[in-house]
């Protein structure tokens, strides 16, 4: 365990890392179980894989372990995730605006601004936010 640390050795462990999350939920249309669906979660799924290919995207995936919700919560009926970085809030925005199922009206998506501060993914992390992140 580490030892005790001063308030000011515990915000200099922070990264600050800029980041941000896209929770994308389902519009009446959604319906991944028909060949329109299957489409347009392999052409998703494949947005996703050119945004990891290019070193922007750090994490994805469905939340809830992809089962669904009727819960009417903006995060807890959201079906899905994806963290990005970007340059600013409108840069996610149009980034986001390009994903495959919102373009086809199955999905929408909010966009929020993250700090990533602690974790193990910190300082593989910081190299993304350097290349994609806001430029000061």
């Amino acid at each position: 365990m580490t030892a005790h640390l001063t308030a000011e050795q515990v915000y200099a462990r922070m990264a600050r890392l800029p980041f941000f999350v896209v929770l994308m939920r389902p519009t009446p249309l959604y319906n991944w179980d028909s060949d329109a669906g299957r489409e347009l979660m392999r052409a998703h799924l494949q947005w996703q894989l050119e945004l990891e290919d290019e070193g922007r995207l750090l994490a994805a995936g469905p939340l809830n372990y992809g089962r669904p919700t009727t819960e009417d919560h903006p995060i807890v009926n959201a079906g899905g995730m994806y963290i990005i970085a970007a340059e600013s809030l409108a840069d996610a925005e149009r980034i986001a605006a390009q994903e495959p199922f919102g373009v086809a009206g199955w999905r929408t998506h909010v966009v929020c601004t993250w700090l990533l501060n602690e974790g193990v993914v910190r300082d593989s992390a910081a190299p993304v936010v350097d290349r994609f992140g806001p430029r000061t």
